[in-house]
């Protein structure tokens, strides 16, 4: 069974992200990585960017200790449309996962929630653009 343990799941930038990780696999791999990454959730175009990585050699089976320092941004977002997520994940030569831990970076361990804008003032301005264009803003 393949698992990452981290020792804390909600971190500040710029902390230090510890946790171990352990694999047992069908097979010998070609090698293993472990890589810090952050990744959008939602509605829209996805994105994702690496933001370190570690060569953890190859072997059927193992285990091993792990730390990362974190950057300062992007912090975690909690949105309805749109989330930032943070993640550790083993992965293969191949580049496919094989586990992967999320957890939370930002001011005091927490993500940011976006709220729902029910009465946008930029939406006014542009309805009211729209209106001067002839053209309904609904």
């Amino acid at each position: 069974m393949n698992a990452i343990t981290l020792a804390k799941k909600e971190l500040s930038p710029y902390e230090t992200l510890e946790g171990s990780v352990s694999w047992q696999l069908d097979k010998e791999p070609k090698g293993l990585e472990l890589r810090l990454f952050w990744f959008t959730r939602g509605r829209g175009d996805e994105e994702a960017e690496i933001v370190q990585a570690q060569q953890i050699g190859s072997g059927q089976r193992g285990q091993r200790s792990f730390s990362f320092i974190l950057p300062g941004w992007p912090w975690s977002v909690d949105g309805s449309l749109v989330s930032i997520v943070w993640g550790v994940e083993l992965v293969d030569a191949k580049g496919e996962g094989l586990v992967l831990e999320e957890f939370i970076m930002g001011p005091g361990g927490r993500s940011t929630r976006l709220q729902v804008v029910t009465d946008s003032k930029s939406e006014g301005k542009f309805a009211n653009k729209l209106r001067r264009l002839g053209r309904n803003p609904r």
